[in-house]
């Protein structure tokens, strides 16, 4: 293990953990100060507009600046914002707030997949999976940590927690991390900003990736916004100890098989990303059926180990491959902001639903995941290979 792959390992994992505790707080945080589920579903989707005009353009100047300032940035900045969360309750102040957290948490996992593949290329399978994963797993920490927080109605010192932790990140990442010299030569090949910032001057399978990536994040954010949370409390009266080790379970099912999927994914990763997003929309679906929380449970926690567990590197390598070498942070965040969208969707449509059917986001969401992997199919053949 070289000495950036090793501060790369050591930010993501310290990420997940900061950004674990703010993501579980949350939704617990508005409900408290009585914001109904539309009002909340406004708010994320505010803040994933925000996002969206944010990232499309620090891909390509990370292209030019490199992805250690923007790296660095992205922790201040989450950090600040999580900090402040719980001293302006009100509803314009927290859409503001959540849209620096969102934005600075896409760029973040943008530029660590960028800073990973300038690495070198021929591990990055691998290497993305177990980055990913120890966030995941971390993220269980800090569901674990927030829990225990909630349990003494501890608002400000969760949001301070994941405060510090996340500014942590950034001391440690900005003191120990050197970026390297292949960034300086890319820089000079760079495009004019606002060049080509359409995801329609995409290479065709990058277009595909985003479609796909797109419609499967309408789903996503359906079922993993702020009802993720409550749908156990409302529909089986769990109480907020059963809800923080549901949530930690999750992050420990995506985390454990990310860990281990470059060593046993080296071919057909068109077909295994079919499949495995098909299995996850279907778990996702199935549990929001469910009258019994242990069956439910259950069968939701087996929806990241029987997909995104698998399929997360798989999607990331395959844009990495066909993104422009010169232009690399501009293709891979055009795909991923464009995706992004669909955060503004899903949350309207679970604040909308959530109040009529507990179970219909988990539902919704599952059937509109398993509808994305449909457009994979369009994906060029011979991506059967690891290597890049």
């Amino acid at each position: 293990m070289n000495r950036n792959y090793g501060f790369l390992l050591a930010g993501s994992a310290m990420f997940g953990l900061g950004f674990g505790i703010y993501e579980f707080v949350v939704p617990y945080f508005l409900d408290a100060h009585g914001v109904s589920m539309g009002r909340i579903g406004i708010i994320y989707s505010a803040a994933a507009l925000f996002t969206f005009a944010l990232w499309v353009y620090t891909g390509d100047l990370s292209d030019r600046v490199g992805r250690k300032i923007l790296y660095v940035a992205s922790l201040v900045t989450t950090s600040v914002a999580s900090g402040l969360t719980p001293l302006a309750p009100i509803f314009a102040a927290q859409i503001a707030l959540k849209s620096i957290c969102e934005a600075g948490s896409k760029v973040f996992d943008s530029m660590y997949q960028l800073a990973l593949h300038d690495e070198g290329s021929s591990h990055y399978l691998d290497h993305v999976g177990k980055a990913r994963g120890l966030q995941a797993l971390a993220g269980a920490g800090g569901a674990f940590v927030a829990g225990w927080l909630l349990l003494q109605q501890a608002y400000r010192s969760s949001f301070a927690t994941s405060a510090l932790v996340l500014l942590a990140a950034a001391v440690i990442f900005a003191l120990g991390y050197r970026q390297p010299n292949n960034q300086n030569s890319r820089r000079k090949q760079s495009r004019p900003l606002r060049a080509g910032m359409s995801p329609l001057d995409l290479p065709r399978p990058l277009i595909i990736l985003t479609i796909s990536a797109f419609i499967f994040t309408v789903g996503l954010a359906t079922s993993h916004c702020f009802v993720m949370q409550l749908f156990w409390q409302r529909k089986f009266a769990a109480s907020t100890a059963v809800v923080g080790t549901i949530l930690m379970l999750h992050r420990i099912t995506i985390g454990v098989p990310l860990l281990f999927v470059g060593w046993v994914v080296k071919r057909h990763l068109k077909q295994i990303f079919i499949v495995f997003v098909i299995l996850e929309g279907l778990a996702l679906a199935v549990s929001g059926l469910i009258p019994d929380l242990t069956a439910a449970a259950i069968v939701w926690l087996a929806h990241d180990l029987l997909g995104a567990g698998v399929w997360i590197p798989i999607q990331s390598r395959l844009i990495q491959k066909y993104s422009h070498p010169s232009a690399r942070g501009r293709d891979l965040t055009r795909v991923f902001a464009t995706a992004s969208l669909g955060w503004v969707v899903g949350p309207l449509i679970a604040g909308w639903v959530f109040e009529r059917w507990y179970g219909g986001p988990f539902v919704i969401s599952g059937v509109v995941m398993m509808l994305s992997a449909l457009v994979l199919f369009a994906l060029p053949a011979g991506d059967d290979e690891q290597t890049s």
